[in-house]
């Protein structure tokens, strides 16, 4: 028996990608619907070509028991323009041969997605020089529950005679493939991204030994970190244990594709939601003893602890008092701002078509706080000719090529130090640093607190908001908020939230950050 994904994970399996369309089980009159029904055929929304051109929509279904209810969209986009008749003609071809390869298989589900990465640069600097377009593609997901054996990397028979049917599709086509391997949140992050890399690359060698040129073959592992639905339920675990193939002309546009989805920055939001309680109690799931049952104890399957909705301090009593106020009383959510903008040219202007109706509130962004978020290590491309990184040179964003940031807080000198984030894809580059001057006065060479953390990247509408996480090395600092609004550069100022520990609560302090000297090095 195939496990059929719930309905209502259909529209976020659809939502989850840079993608100007999808194969759902019914059309879509928004999207582009490329639908391989029972009998093979295709069906497509042609004003979805033409008009919508590529659209990135990233969306988190809660999948709460058997009506699903509790599906909860967080929708965003990107004008791509690249989108038309060729790409049309492109993927009726692709989407009937999947549709036969679907009919083949015993065990899986496919879900296609119409694709366009991005150019470079395009996206993230759009002052960058742009010598590239962006690039066509698909991406084809497959669910199956019963892929793996639990903790093993390697397929059941079953599923790997449906992989190899799909990956026959892609043999000679002369396309660059990228497998991401996908698992729930039951487990460690480390053995999450370890394990999924490890089926990921089982997966790219069935591709190879199917008839994909080696060098043509790229996997990772993004283990939890982009969950499609509900944490807390098996159907909704079942989805998030998944396998993508990600289908583009070049290498860079495979960089740029997973670039992209890694900065989207709704992505916190949807792990945060992912692992929320629902808000009722459910009816009880029904399973096929033979194929859906559950361990008792697993790894994988096993549900996790609910995210809690008051953040406690590490320790009691106080030490560099940096002013601000509780968060139990009031918190401000400065992540929810990267879309807020003055410009007239804003930044990434088409990065977030949301219509007033539909952002119902600010929050519809990153939805969360650094307090409520944790550091998630961004996986690596690897390609599977050597099992070797994937890597590529980059310029910095101006302003954001390894910069320290200050301002004077409750009479502290703070410091933010070695910030730097690339141009073509929005992520990391160096782990930051941060300096606490007690009580500064100009002269002083003696900070009261050195730490370093480590920080994600995510890109918005006008800015790029800065994520620094602290271990308790830096108590009392947890965490720091900041965005850097497109023209940090010029203005040399940015805005920001530090959060620390004072008298067993978490207290939020706002910050006016100013652009200090280089400390590249």
């Amino acid at each position: 028996m195939k496990l059929q994904p719930a309905k209502a994970l259909v529209a976020t399996l659809c939502a989850t990608s840079l993608l100007s369309g999808c194969v759902t089980n019914g059309g879509n009159g928004n999207f582009l619907s490329t639908t391989p029904g029972a009998n093979g055929e295709c069906e497509y929304n042609e004003a979805a070509y033409v008009i919508g051109g590529a659209l990135l929509g990233i969306g988190i279904g809660l999948v709460a028991g058997g009506d699903n209810r509790g599906l909860a969209t967080i929708a965003g986009g990107a004008a791509g323009g690249l989108a038309g008749k060729g790409l049309q003609s492109y993927l009726q071809s692709r989407c009937k041969e999947l549709a036969a390869v679907q009919k083949k298989m015993k065990e899986s589900d496919l879900n296609v997605q119409a694709v366009n990465a991005p150019a470079p640069s395009s996206w993230v600097n759009p002052d960058a020089a742009k010598d590239k377009e962006g690039e066509q593609g698909i991406v084809v997901t497959v669910s199956n529950a019963a892929m793996f054996e639990i903790g093993s990397a390697k397929p059941t028979s079953t599923a790997a005679s449906d992989l190899e049917q799909l990956a026959k599709t892609y043999a000679g086509k002369n396309r660059k493939v990228l497998i991401v391997g996908h698992t729930d949140s039951s487990g460690s992050e480390d053995l999450n991204r370890t394990l999924s890399e490890k089926r990921a690359r089982e997966v790219a060698k069935i591709f190879e030994s199917s008839g994909v040129r080696v060098a043509d073959l790229y996997y990772k592992g993004a283990g939890a970190d982009r969950p499609i639905a509900s944490n807390l339920t098996s159907e909704g675990r079942a989805a998030n244990r998944r396998v993508e193939v990600v289908e583009l002309s070049s290498e860079e546009g495979i960089i740029a594709y997973d670039n992209f989805v890694e900065s989207d920055p709704t992505l916190p939001a949807r792990v945060a939601a992912s692992e929320e309680a629902p808000s009722a109690p459910q009816p009880p799931q029904k399973t096929n003893p033979t194929k859906e049952a559950e361990p008792a104890r697993s790894p994988e399957l096993e549900a996790p602890s609910v995210r809690p909705t008051v953040v406690a301090a590490l320790k009691s009593g106080r030490s560099i008092d940096l002013g601000g106020e509780p968060i139990s009383k009031s918190d401000r959510n400065l992540a929810a701002e990267v879309k807020e903008g003055d410009e007239e040219e804003t930044f990434l202007s088409s990065l977030w078509p949301i219509s007033d109706a539909n952002a119902t509130n600010q929050d519809i962004m990153l939805g969360t706080t650094c307090i409520n978020d944790t550091y998630r290590p961004v996986g690596s491309i690897m390609s599977l000719d050597g099992d070797m990184p994937v890597r590529r040179t980059s310029d910095y964003i101006p302003g954001l090529y390894s910069t320290s940031w200050h301002d004077t807080v409750n009479g502290h000198l703070v410091g933010l130090t070695k910030v730097a984030v690339l141009e073509d894809s929005g992520l990391v580059d160096k782990d930051p640093g941060l300096l606490i001057f007690e009580n500064y006065k100009k002269g002083d060479q003696d900070p009261k607190l050195t730490a370093e953390g480590t920080a994600r990247s995510y890109v918005g509408e006008n800015g790029v908001m800065y994520r620094v996480f602290f271990n308790e090395s830096a108590w009392p600092v947890r965490c720091i908020d900041t965005i850097f609004p497109r023209g940090s550069a010029r203005s040399g100022q940015a805005e920001a939230r530090i959060y620390y520990d004072k008298d067993s609560e978490v207290f939020a302090t706002a910050m006016d950050l100013k652009t200090a000297k280089s400390t590249e090095n």
